[in-house]
């Protein structure tokens, strides 16, 4: 799903972007990244978090949106990176080889997609053995969402019972609640081993 023009004016704000990387770097510590060479970012927007990895990280990042002036600017604004790639790309049908990246990153995205699902499951094929998928996403509680299953809506639970069930491990969890209705929660997980 594509988001609207003024949700792209609060996504695209440099604050929304530094959020993202305090949010990264403080995940990140939950897991072993001398392993890491090759990432994918979901939902790059105009690039600005995958930018960072590649120049703080010395990583191959490739930044992925399913909307083409995202990714225009994005590479834009990102031309003297080599290790830097951008791509208009859907994330219900990825467009890369099985076992490609080491980690893969999505912030604020998942909500996005009614076949979350699906989304997950080709995170699972891209993503090699031993890889990190990490994510930071809102969502409704568990009571709420269970109202509007049917309309693709997610719980913490469903997201990390899937992964479980496609042989994720859950490495870290956090869920605190923003209100009554709408949860924050950030997954560290690690493919296992085939």
């Amino acid at each position: 799903m594509k988001i609207g023009k003024l949700e792209k004016i609060f996504v695209n704000r440099r604050k929304e972007a530094e959020k993202s990387i305090k949010i990264a770097e403080r995940l990140f510590r939950q897991i072993d990244l001398s392993n890491v060479k090759k990432v994918l970012e979901v939902g790059c927007g105009i690039g600005v978090v995958s930018s960072y990895l590649a120049k703080r990280y010395g990583w191959n990042v490739t930044g992925i949106d399913l909307d083409p002036e995202q990714i225009e600017r994005a590479k834009k604004d990102n031309t003297e990176n080599e290790y830097l790639r951008f791509f208009e790309a859907d994330v219900t049908q990825l467009p890369f080889e099985d076992r490609e990246f080491d980690m893969i990153l999505s912030f604020d995205v998942l909500h996005h997609i009614c076949n979350w699902d699906k989304a997950l499951n080709e995170i699972g094929r891209v993503l090699r053995p031993k890889g990190f998928y990490i994510l930071d996403d809102i969502t409704l509680v568990r009571f709420t969402a269970r109202i509007f299953k049917n309309w693709g809506v997610f719980a913490v639970d469903d997201i990390t019972g899937h992964l479980i069930g496609n042989d994720f491990e859950i490495i870290y969890r956090e869920k605190p609640v923003i209100n009554i209705f709408l949860r924050h929660f950030s997954v560290v997980s690690q493919k296992k081993s085939n």
